[in-house]
């Protein structure tokens, strides 16, 4: 198993991502980890890196490797930085999560960004499905909306509306996710941020730039190989999108 996601200035949150990394209800013997650091202007290569020499010997191996891009940009979540720079660069980056699934020959990669925090069971209910392709739930809508009650709006689940839309899958089931009877899933066109991705799907798509995100087009990239995608609505993960929320969501695990 490949733990692995690019990592980009998120000291705030990063030591409650390691703790639950570190919890995770899997072997930490078959466990490869891989950050790939880039454009950092904070504490958080000193934090994987205090991790690793604390917890190596424990894991199959971590790997870390600093990878900045030429063009210096801060992704502060603005849709012009984000189109412009951000979805490429990230691209690149997630290829490389790809690549190395391959090299390792590690039977899933499973990408979880590390302003995610997820329960400590995600890695066997997530295998349990025997999917190509399956998430985790959770919420991007923080940010946008006007209550954090109303952040189910903006699940990580769209479907296609024609060639060049998406909608947001908003249901009963998303809204109320710890309704849902365990391993509940749903199929989408569109998903990401908390993902397990068998190493045959890593071996035939790939990440690319699209105005809604790198996820895009390898979601559409998988599909267009012929792997359908799948979410588990009843697995939920916590998005803390800002500083301001970590104080409501740092007990997450």
């Amino acid at each position: 198993m490949l733990v692995a996601c690019p990592v980009n200035s998120r000291d705030w949150v990063i030591p409650y991502y390691l703790r639950n990394l570190y919890y995770l209800d899997y072997d930490r013997k078959l466990i490869d980890i891989y950050w790939i650091v880039n454009n950092c202007t904070d504490n958080s290569l000193a934090l994987l890196k205090e991790f690793k020499q604390e917890h190596e010997k424990e894991y199959n191996s971590i790997v870390i490797q600093v990878c900045n891009s030429k063009i210096k940009f801060t992704d502060d979540r603005k849709m012009d930085i984000r189109e412009k720079y951000s979805y490429y660069w990230l691209a690149e980056l997630r290829n490389k999560l790809l690549k190395k699934c391959i090299n390792l020959n590690a039977d899933y990669l499973f990408s979880s960004d590390c302003d995610i925090l997820f329960k400590r069971d995600i890695l066997k209910r997530l295998l349990s499905h025997n999917k190509h392709i399956v998430s985790s739930l959770l919420y991007n809508g923080y940010l946008v909306t006007k209550s954090i009650d109303e952040a189910y709006k903006y699940p990580n689940i769209l479907r296609k509306v024609d060639n060049s839309r998406y909608e947001h899958i908003v249901t009963y089931r998303v809204k109320y996710f710890d309704k849902n009877s365990v391993d509940t899933l749903v199929p989408c066109d569109l998903t990401g941020a908390c993902i397990l991705i068998s190493k045959e799907v890593c071996s035939k798509a790939k990440y690319g730039w699209h105005k809604q995100g790198e996820d895009e087009y390898f979601c559409r990239s998988a599909k267009q190989a012929g792997y359908d995608i799948w979410c588990d609505v009843s697995m939920f993960s916590q998005h803390v999108m800002s500083p301001e929320l970590l104080e409501q969501f740092k007990d997450f695990q």
